[in-house]
């Protein structure tokens, strides 16, 4: 009897193992709220955990005409990453909630993966709730691109979502990105209605400085279109210093702040607001203020110098001009990058009411 029970347990543990070759980031999926008659695509990552043989899927099984499966169809090796893209066509109102079935070689049992979500109607109300910023026929989540912190050796990404208004196909396009942002458009059209997604990398060795980088990219409404006030995103990157060095220090400078929200009041009718913001170096080795910039136009600071030995302090004057508001999409900020280990970046949000 003893002997059964062993074998069986083995035999449970050997199915078991191999059912776990195939391991997914999310087995499941929440779309969130998406619009009617607007297909959305959830995407599950996996890894190949066993190398005693090549993951091979076989076979994924949606068991419904509303989903559109694509998946590798070549084996893959011991650590190799794939993913499984299950797209809904959103024809149903309402709260769905579906299963799809992943069979591979490493079980006769398949994974379960789950994607689910709540299809709302498609009114110009929630197109303008989750595409509020559009350019001609173009609508877009956001205007003003935020990418991250990176060091110089990392890589980072962020998504833009695009809906196509217009009643001709639509091919997603950026047009002057710089060296250290490549884009990719998936899918790379969308007919009318459709909506899909522009995908930013950020290369931090690519970075040209320390500190912000902000520039402007701009979205081709079609083939041949030109760059102006009128289609243009505001992109921000923070590439952050290599503290390792500085971290073996014995001293250390140690960075503070009065404020990181420094709150001006009512702008009304002035044509300027201004406050104060306290430096101190509370450590023990002199702190340096590599950089120290605006995300805002708008936004200025004046300070006596760029360094403070130990114990000593000084006092930043921050001015808001009326007339330079508008002219940038970002949030009115104030980044300083130093030589403190532990804070190597900090931010101050400039706060007023128009």
């Amino acid at each position: 009897m003893n002997r059964y029970i062993t074998i069986f347990i083995l035999t449970l543990s050997v199915l078991t193992g191999r059912a776990q070759r195939i391991h997914f980031e999310r087995s499941t999926v929440d779309v969130g709220n998406v619009l009617w008659k607007l297909p959305v695509t959830a995407t599950f990552k996996f890894t190949n955990r066993d190398g005693r043989q090549p993951l091979l899927i076989k076979e994924v099984d949606a068991g419904c005409g509303c989903l559109n499966v694509v998946w590798p169809k070549n084996a893959m090796a011991k650590g190799a990453k794939g993913e499984i893209s299950v797209t809904y066509d959103c024809q149903m109102l309402g709260h769905f909630d579906r299963f799809i079935d992943v069979y591979t070689n490493a079980s006769e049992r398949p994974v379960r993966i789950r994607m689910k979500g709540w299809v709302t109607d498609s009114n110009q109300q929630a197109v303008e709730e989750l595409y509020p910023y559009r350019i001609d026929n173009v609508c877009l989540n956001t205007n003003n691109v935020e990418f991250p912190d990176v060091h110089a050796n990392d890589s980072t990404k962020v998504v833009l979502e695009v809906l196509n208004d217009g009643k001709e196909v639509y091919t997603p396009q950026l047009m002057h990105l710089p060296a250290y942002i490549t884009a990719k458009a998936v899918p790379e059209m969308l007919a009318r209605g459709r909506r899909g997604k522009i995908e930013l990398t950020l290369h931090g060795d690519q970075m040209p400085s320390l500190g912000l980088n902000q520039t402007q990219i701009y979205v081709a409404r079609y083939s041949g279109d030109r760059v102006g006030t009128d289609n243009d995103l505001t992109v921000s990157a923070v590439l952050l210093p290599d503290m390792q060095e500085a971290e073996k220090a014995a001293k250390q400078p140690d960075f503070r702040l009065s404020t990181t929200e420094l709150k001006l009041g009512k702008l009304g009718k002035k044509s300027k607001l201004k406050g104060k913001v306290i430096i101190e170096n509370k450590g023990t080795a002199t702190l340096n203020l590599s950089n120290i910039q605006s995300f805002n136009r708008a936004v200025s600071v004046s300070l006596p110098q760029r360094e403070l030995k130990a114990g000593e302090s000084m006092t930043m004057n921050v001015t808001v001009e009326a007339k330079y508001l508008g002219l940038s999409k970002a949030q009115p900020r104030i980044l300083f990058i130093t030589n403190d280990p532990k804070h190597c970046k900090e931010v101050v949000n400039v706060v007023f009411e128009k």
